[in-house]
């Protein structure tokens, strides 16, 4: 992305070839996608504080400037997670327990609706997912707000680098064994068992599948599963529905996150 931004700013232009697709490696669990998702909403921030001078000064014209800044940068890794984070999680079920207090449908039901529909138009055959997606993106804006304000003042966590573990990879205690053990074949003999050495490699991964899976608790997860469920309560009690089942949901996905009851481990 560094390398990215400054080939921008110097004038280089880039094309977007939609045809192209590319394999990639998903994350073996969600801690590695957690870890993940943290990298990449941190690292943009820190960016943006190096960049920030450079963009002003360069000589790209005021409105890829604007671009650069707004929509590259602040609109959708500062803006969109602080947005769902403050409003979803927060300000949306802590006025259930003021009477008097009362957002505007616009606040709660258009905005949302917009962001949601921009986001979704890249991929159409992704509509009919888009409840889950938007329960599950306000759930991970507790990581990528987290990530965000680390990022934008260089705490402690923005200097994390941890490799995102992916799926069909051997893990590193499964390499470190076989490293470890005392090898079979000799240097005596003329050819290596390549089956026996297939063979060993597939115990190995069995054995590695047989794993059981260590939940992990997410506390701030939790926290906000407790709040958003209690909300949802008081809502039913106060006869104010509309709200009902959006708090409900959210609460028990965030649960379900909070429980490390999401994804699967994969080996």
């Amino acid at each position: 992305m560094d390398i990215a931004v400054r080939a921008h700013l110097h004038g280089w232009k880039f094309i977007f070839l939609n045809d192209v697709k590319c394999l990639c490696e998903v994350p073996e669990s969600y801690e590695a996608y957690r870890k993940q998702q943290h990298r990449w909403h941190s690292g943009p921030m820190q960016l943006f504080r190096l960049c920030f001078p450079a963009i002003i000064e360069s000589n790209i014209s005021i409105w890829k400037k604007g671009n650069l800044i707004f929509l590259f940068f602040l609109l959708r890794k500062l803006i969109l997670p602080f947005y769902s984070f403050t409003l979803f999680c927060i300000i949306l079920p802590m006025t259930m327990f003021i009477p008097e207090a009362t957002l505007p449908t616009w606040v709660v039901c258009y905005i949302p609706a917009a962001m949601s529909f921009l986001n979704i138009l890249p991929s159409p055959r992704s509509f009919p997912f888009i409840v889950p997606y938007l329960l599950f993106e306000n759930t991970m804006s507790v990581t990528k707000f987290n990530a965000m304000i680390s990022g934008l003042f260089q705490l402690g966590s923005s200097y994390e680098w941890i490799v995102t573990k992916k799926s069909g990879r051997s893990s590193e205690g499964d390499l470190s064994l076989l490293i470890d053990e005392k090898p079979k074949h000799q240097r005596g003999t003329s050819e290596p068992n390549l089956g026996d050495l297939k063979e060993e490699i597939k115990q190995k991964a069995r054995k590695s599948s047989r794993k059981k899976k260590h939940n992990r608790i997410y506390t701030k997860e939790l926290a906000l599963a407790f709040l958003l469920l209690t909300a949802s309560v008081r809502t039913l009690l106060s006869a104010q529905g509309i709200h009902f089942y959006f708090l409900l949901f959210q609460g028990i996905s965030f649960l379900l996150v909070g429980l490390d009851l999401i994804g699967e481990q994969v080996d």
